[in-house]
């Protein structure tokens, strides 16, 4: 019999989210040419998958992206999740996305079938004892989309996050 890799990475899907948005503003350059964003989460969110499901707490947070001289945006949400058991859990979610985000796939620059890096590591702060404790301990990583409103027959300005737990 052969011992596994140690260093071999296993991952499973943990769970998918999708944010609907509210507000939406951004200041002018601040340091390095950078701008500070603000992006509020809305009504109707939800939370689905094996390990989790539940939905986000309208209004519970936002994401105050910096968007880099480079193009690139630094994503720093926080917003709360009620289980579908009623626990609610915090979510702190770090990342990047390598264009910015309204061009994704929808500028003349932006061929369709080239997606937007969009990657990111969320920490969260479950209750201690229960179903959802394993959150507190497990790296979690997350691939997601942006799906802006464009025309009027397109669903509300959201992400779709997918999260993946590493084992």
């Amino acid at each position: 019999m052969t011992t596994p890799d140690p260093l071999a990475l296993m991952h499973e899907h943990a769970f998918d989210i999708r944010i609907n948005f509210d507000k939406r503003w951004s200041t002018g350059p601040i340091y390095g040419g950078a701008q500070l964003g603000y992006t509020s989460v809305g009504v109707g969110s939800m939370v689905e998958g094996p390990l989790l499901n539940g939905q986000l707490v309208d209004y519970s947070g936002a994401d105050w992206p910096v968007v880099r001289a480079d193009g690139v945006v630094e994503l720093n949400a926080h917003y709360m999740i009620r289980a579908d058991d009623g626990a609610l859990i915090y979510i702190r979610n770090l990342g990047y996305v390598h264009r910015p985000l309204r061009t994704q796939g929808q500028g003349p620059d932006d061929p369709p079938d080239v997606p937007a890096y969009f990657r990111c590591t969320p920490y969260f702060k479950a209750p201690e004892d229960g179903p959802h404790a394993w959150l507190n301990r497990t790296v979690i990583v997350g691939v997601a989309v942006r799906k802006p409103h464009v025309t009027p027959d397109d669903p509300p300005d959201h992400s779709l996050f997918r999260y993946y737990a590493i084992r």
